[in-house]
């Protein structure tokens, strides 16, 4: 019977199904959601929940990462992009990786205020920055969440959100000042591939953009840090990748009036 439950499932996909499917994996069954997903992805190879269930089912890290940051970033307003945010902080926080959870969590209950466990994305989020020693920013996060979601659980955090912190680490920080150096890690015929690179190199704390560029009548897709002020700053950056990842880089003049 369930079985012919399975079969049935993939000619009438809907939001309501994929949950089905969710429900499914939370149960165990997943080979059965595996013997199926091939047909799936073939019938609905855009689908954010079809790219949720490959995420969840994936044991590649770096590629479960780049299906959620696909979901996020074509998929915005689907049901799944608050999931995949979440999910990409948890990776972080499960490879020690503290400062990019951090990062990646504290944008999520003020980017997506209606998810239904941001008491979970705030716990974790000051966890990671407990990890670096950020109380600071512990306190600032958690004064901005407390004032959004009244019912928000803070006692256990050990810190008084009331204290005005000295140097948060900042969600959208802006400046007017120009920073037209990028440092280049690789262009790439396959977009696939430079999504990879970009999360290699995000998970190291950098600001990663993918742009298009022509080379030779052929279009590739650039992966660069961005932004600095300066060639040695960016220079700096460079080598710090070069160190970490083994890869080569390129300090470009690219102001954001540049087209290239």
């Amino acid at each position: 019977m369930l079985r012919i439950f399975f079969l049935f499932i993939p000619y009438f996909l809907s939001a309501q199904n994929v949950d089905m499917y969710l429900s499914l994996l939370h149960e165990g069954q997943t080979a059965g959601v595996k013997e199926n997903l091939p047909e799936l992805i073939s019938k609905y190879p855009n689908d954010p929940g079809v790219l949720y269930l490959q995420a969840l089912l994936t044991t590649d890290g770096m590629k479960s990462l780049e299906f959620y940051g696909t979901i996020i970033e074509k998929y915005p307003e689907s049901k799944y992009a608050p999931d995949a945010s979440v999910k990409i902080g948890e990776y972080f926080f499960a490879r020690g990786l503290y400062s990019q959870a951090g990062r990646q969590l504290c944008q999520i209950p003020r980017r997506y205020p209606r998810y239904s466990d941001n008491q979970r994305v705030v716990d974790l989020m000051v966890s990671s920055f407990k990890a670096i020693g950020e109380v600071d920013s512990v306190r600032y996060y958690v004064g901005i969440y407390q004032s959004m979601f009244p019912n928000l659980d803070v006692e256990g955090y050990g810190v008084s959100s009331k204290k005005k912190p000295s140097n948060p680490i900042q969600i959208s920080p802006k400046t007017s000042e120009p920073k037209p150096y990028v440092v280049q890690i690789g262009a790439f015929g396959n977009v696939g591939n430079a999504k990879r690179m970009k999360l290699q190199i995000s998970q190291i704390g950098y600001t990663v953009e993918i742009s298009p560029v022509e080379t030779n009548g052929r279009k590739l897709h650039a992966v660069r840090v961005v932004r600095f002020k300066n060639k040695s700053e960016a220079e700096r950056v460079g080598n710090v990748i070069k160190k970490k990842l083994g890869s080569d880089y390129r300090v470009l003049y690219r102001p954001k009036s540049y087209r290239k």
